[in-house]
């Protein structure tokens, strides 16, 4: 398989924001290459997938990626509250179809895609980052070159950790998930279950994506607890009343893990020669732990600086920083307020 010695743009990470800042970035014109270290696109699944239509709309996703939720039931030690919707406004996608639909577009807009390919070490030169060393799905070490990077690694924003960009994450929420058969829970409603007998310093969930499919999730936040999200599954099937005789029959026919960042965003996403998107950057809501769609917000931002400095001829840290005024003109303040009340409420007790 072809790999181009050098590129313009190179994305570290085949998630959302990676994806999408393959596509903006591609989409004018400069050489863009996207490395992932998984097998394939959009597996193993990190994420419940929980978003909003307008969102999934706004972003040209098709229809039958997501999922369209009417009712959302939360759930507390004191109180149930029932919200409806119509139309709905809230929806679960399909992860894996929602990610290789993101990789179809980059690649269709002229981005180069490459699984299987894990990066090692960065490539520095007088302070800029040029590339990135990576082992590829044959066991060989290449060397990739580039004008910028773009790390969309995810949680572990490899190339940001190795730069001075941040150090690895201290404080996260730790989820676990059943995706289950349960051929009677109601498909267009959703659950979030808080207290701490069942989800301490976080929340649980029900999330339907349709044909009889339930994602069945806790998560935690570390360090503010020391519990394992993944003891915590079966009790809340038992357990909760509002969700025992709906998942009559049920059983779970895959398991998902992931980490999400719980520290809001960085001070700063760009230095000489790259920038960090998406989770790397700490774009995602640290509210309820929402990622997806910030993050392809936050690539097709990336990507589009980032070929904009290409062209430009200037790769400097003060080009690149448009992305950082961009992302913290849209999003900042929401992300600064999201975060302070993250703080607050895994603090609360069950009677708050």
């Amino acid at each position: 398989m072809f790999m181009p010695e050098n590129c313009d743009v190179l994305i570290v990470g085949g998630g959302p924001a990676g994806l999408a800042a393959g596509e903006a970035a591609a989409k004018q014109g400069v050489r863009t290459l996207i490395l992932e270290r998984q097998h394939e696109i959009g597996y193993p699944i990190h994420t419940s997938g929980g978003t909003w239509v307008s969102d999934m709309q706004a972003l040209n996703i098709p229809r039958a990626l997501y999922h369209p939720i009417n009712k959302v039931v939360f759930v507390s030690p004191q109180r149930e509250v029932p919200l409806s919707y119509f139309p709905a406004v809230a929806c679960v996608v399909d992860v894996r179809g929602l990610y290789q639909h993101l990789a179809a577009r980059a690649i269709a807009a002229g981005a180069s895609l490459r699984v299987r390919h894990t990066v090692e070490q960065t490539l520095l030169e007088d302070g800029r980052v040029c590339g990135v060393t990576a082992k590829n799905h044959a066991g060989e070490r290449i060397s990739q070159r580039s004008a910028v990077t773009v790390d969309a690694s995810g949680f572990s924003r490899h190339v940001g950790v190795r730069t001075g960009m941040g150090k690895a994450f201290h404080r996260y929420g730790f989820g676990a998930e059943y995706d289950m058969y349960a051929p009677y829970y109601p498909q267009d409603e959703l659950y979030l279950i808080m207290g701490s007998r069942f989800a301490p310093r976080g929340y649980a969930w029900a999330f339907p994506h349709g044909d009889g499919r339930v994602r069945l999730g806790v998560g935690v936040i570390h360090p503010d607890c020391d519990d394992d999200a993944r003891i915590y599954l079966d009790s809340i099937i038992r357990d909760v009343p509002q969700l025992t005789e709906k998942f009559k029959d049920a059983s779970p026919i895959e398991f998902h893990t992931g980490l999400f960042p719980s520290e809001g965003p960085l001070e700063r996403f760009s230095r000489d020669g790259l920038l960090l998107a998406g989770d790397a950057g700490g774009h995602g809501s640290t509210l309820v732990g929402e990622g997806i769609r910030f993050a392809i917000y936050s690539g097709q931002m990336a990507g589009s600086v980032a070929a904009e400095a290409v062209k430009a001829g200037n790769t400097s840290a003060a080009f690149l920083g448009r992305f950082d005024k961009q992302w913290r003109a849209r999003f900042g303040r929401d992300m600064d307020i999201s975060y302070m009340i993250n703080k607050r409420i895994t603090n609360y007790s069950d009677e708050k």
